[in-house]
C-alpha cells in the first residue's frame, strides 16, 4: 500500500492536475464498470437460489442465520455468494461517490 501512495504522490508531482483528473476518472470508469459487469453476475446466480428455493436473498439470510433451514451445502454456497454480492454493493457505492 505504502509502495501505491508513493506512485501516487509522483504523479501528483509530475502532471498537471486536470490531466491527472482525467486519468483517474479513466480509472474509476474501468473500475466501475467490471464492478457492474461482477454484480450482474452474482445477481444471476442468486435469482437461481431464489427461484429453486422460493425466497429472496435477504428473507433467505435472515432465517439461515437464525438456524431455520438447516446445513445444506447449497445454503452455504447462497450465504457467501450473498456475502459476496453486498460487499460488492457497497464497493460499487464507494466508486460511485467518488466517480
Amino acid at each position: 500500500m505504502t509502495d501505491t501512495l508513493s506512485k501516487l504522490e509522483v504523479l501528483k508531482d509530475v502532471y498537471d492536475p486536470t490531466e491527472l483528473d482525467l486519468m483517474l476518472e479513466k480509472l474509476l470508469g474501468i473500475t466501475l464498470s467490471r464492478q457492474r459487469a461482477r454484480l450482474a453476475n452474482y445477481e444471476r446466480d442468486l435469482r437461481a437460489f431464489e427461484e429453486r428455493y422460493h425466497l429472496d436473498s435477504a428473507t433467505f439470510t435472515q432465517q439461515f442465520e437464525a438456524g431455520k433451514l438447516g446445513d445444506a451445502m447449497d445454503f452455504f454456497e447462497w450465504m457467501g455468494l450473498y456475502t459476496l454480492h453486498q460487499d460488492l454493493v457497497q464497493k460499487i457505492q464507494q466508486l460511485e461517490s467518488v466517480a
